[in-house]
């Protein structure tokens, strides 16, 4: 019977997973694409890509399975919903430094990663956002040299030509670590913003609209936390939420609806890693759509 390369998204449709991960796509109806990972590593924030399926196992096309041997960064999983396609994006270790490379699945097999940020700095923790109305994905990263940033490029439902890198962050920010969703339509990128210098204290969470010609902010908290916030934003019709890493046991969330006001900062614990990256995010998505 002739192979059926099916949608079901483990997890979430865009996910960037701080774990040791297999990625890949499946012929079972209900497994693919997927992100296998397992919680076993005790610093979560560093992938290491891990082949986890047998070899042997001809239902699962896996991705990168030399990503932890290489010591690429986390992958972005994206399925697009208008041309069915499974795309992915990490930072991928080479001899001058992390580079942001994207490979979708196409014809039965992920295709040769294409390098869409290859600079002599270190590009780092892509995150890819979904247009639905329209097909476009857009990509966010950060860049890591004495000037800090966020990078946006975008690409029809095609991915036959990609913009030119666009600066999002403010000329005087030391910004890291993005997130992004389309909102009503519109861009938002999220991402951390660090005291005078990288890791300085506070960081604050900014928000960033793409107003078409320029990007306006708003900070939306600020944070102690030393680790990694990885702020994200989502949406669903009428509102949207932001959510972000605030303590070894907390994550902190507030929630806006279209064309009003942000809610005051709430608080979702949890007890631990595995706790954090499946379940915390969940209950916030629920509380937010109450």
């Amino acid at each position: 019977m002739k192979a059926r390369w099916l949608v079901a998204v483990a997890l979430l449709f865009v996910v960037s997973v701080p774990l040791h991960a297999e990625v890949g796509v499946s012929d079972i109806e209900f497994a693919g694409p997927y992100v296998l990972a397992i919680i076993d590593d005790p610093d979560p924030t560093s992938i290491k890509w891990r082949r986890y399926t047998p070899p042997g196992d001809s239902d699962r096309i896996v991705l990168n399975e030399q990503g932890e041997a290489n010591g690429d960064g986390p992958p972005s999983v994206l399925f697009s919903s208008v041309t069915r396609t499974p795309i992915v994006a990490w930072a991928r270790n080479s001899p001058s430094g992390f580079d942001v490379v994207l490979s979708r699945f196409v014809d039965g097999a992920w295709s040769q990663p294409l390098v869409l940020a290859g600079t002599s700095a270190d590009e780092l923790d892509p995150f890819l956002a979904l247009d639905e109305a329209t097909g476009v994905v857009h990509l966010v990263y950060w860049v890591s040299d004495a000037s800090p940033r966020i990078v946006h490029r975008q690409a029809p439902a095609d991915l036959s030509t990609w913009s030119a890198p666009r600066v999002v962050s403010g000329p005087s920010e030391i910004a890291a670590r993005p997130g992004a969703a389309v909102v009503d339509g519109e861009l938002r990128v999220i991402y951390e913003s660090h005291n005078g210098t990288l890791g300085g204290m506070p960081k604050l969470i900014v928000l960033a609209h793409d107003t078409g010609s320029v990007f306006s902010f708003e900070t939306l908290g600020s944070s102690l936390h030393a680790a990694p916030s990885r702020p994200q934003i989502h949406s669903r019709p009428g509102r949207f939420w932001a959510e972000w890493i605030d303590g070894v046991d907390e994550m902190a969330w507030t929630r806006k609806s279209i064309g009003g006001g942000w809610d005051p900062i709430d608080a979702e614990p949890y007890s631990g890693t595995e706790e954090r990256e499946y379940f915390v995010r969940g209950r916030i998505r629920a509380r937010a759509g109450e």
